[in-house]
C-alpha cells in the first residue's frame, strides 16, 4: 500500500484549495490581490492552451478569414475564464499557496 504524504484539501467555488499546509485561504488584502493574479495567470495558461488546441479545428462553419480568426479566440478565452471561475485546473492554487508564505 502506497501512503500519500499530500493533504486533502477542499474547494469552494471562487475560492482557494483549503488545506492544512500551504497559504490557505486569502485573508489580507495583499492575500486577495495574490489569489486574483494567481487566477488571471492560470486563465491565461488556459487560453494559450485553447489556443494550440483549436490550430487543427480547420475552417469549420465560418469559412475560415480574420473574422473567424477573431472569433475563435474570442471563444478560446471565455473558455478559459469561465473555467478558471468553476475553479480552473488548480494552477491558481498551486501559485496561490506558494506565493502566500512569502508575503
Amino acid at each position: 500500500m502506497i501512503e500519500s504524504t499530500h493533504t486533502t484539501a477542499t474547494r469552494s467555488e471562487g475560492q482557494p484549495l483549503r488545506a492544512s499546509r500551504g497559504g490557505g485561504t486569502p485573508q489580507t488584502p495583499e492575500q486577495k490581490k495574490l489569489y486574483e493574479a494567481a487566477r488571471d495567470f492560470e486563465s491565461v495558461m488556459l487560453g494559450m492552451v485553447f489556443k494550440q488546441m483549436s490550430q487543427g479545428q480547420g475552417d469549420g462553419l465560418l469559412g475560415g478569414g480574420s473574422a473567424q480568426k477573431t472569433w475563435r479566440e474570442m471563444l478560446n478565452d471565455e473558455r478559459a475564464k469561465s473555467m478558471t471561475a468553476a475553479g480552473g485546473i488548480g494552477l491558481a492554487d498551486a501559485i496561490y499557496r506558494q506565493l502566500a508564505t512569502r508575503l
